[in-house]
């Protein structure tokens, strides 16, 4: 009984992760505009999601440098 269980929970867990897996990879980026209230540290900071603040990062990087 306790391996059925077991058993039970582990594919309901790979499931959620399946799901929020497949979700992450499904979903666009936003374009972010580059200017320079948008490179302060703060507000790269202030982004919420890590794909799109490493991307803001990036592009505030490239654009210092030109």
């Amino acid at each position: 009984m306790k391996s059925k269980t077991n058993v039970l929970l582990t594919l309901a867990a790979a499931a959620l992760l399946g799901v929020f897996g497949y979700r992450s990879l499904a979903r666009q980026v936003q374009p972010v505009a580059v200017s320079a209230a948008s490179c302060t540290q703060d507000h790269i900071r202030s982004v919420g999601d890590a794909v799109q603040r490493s991307i803001l990062s990036a592009q505030c990087d490239k654009a210092a440098r030109k």
